[in-house]
């Protein structure tokens, strides 16, 4: 399923204590999350929902790192 590989990555990146890797899996989550929204497969809104939340998720990832 499409969907698990982007949650995959999401998920990986959420319990990385590593800074250094954490920083390329925040980086791999958003591109498998741009790569999943781009796509030409049909995304449900509920993935969609899932998606702009694992964004943000990320984003505060982000933060937490600098």
């Amino acid at each position: 399923m499409v969907e698990s590989q982007w949650w995959e990555l999401l998920k990986a990146a959420i319990v990385e204590l590593d800074p250094e890797r954490l920083q390329l899996r925040v980086k791999a989550a958003e591109e498998a999350i741009n790569a999943r929204a781009s796509s030409d497969a049909p995304v449900s809104r509920d993935e969609q929902r899932a998606m702009n939340d694992a964004l943000s998720t990320l984003r505060v990832l982000k933060k937490k790192q600098s």
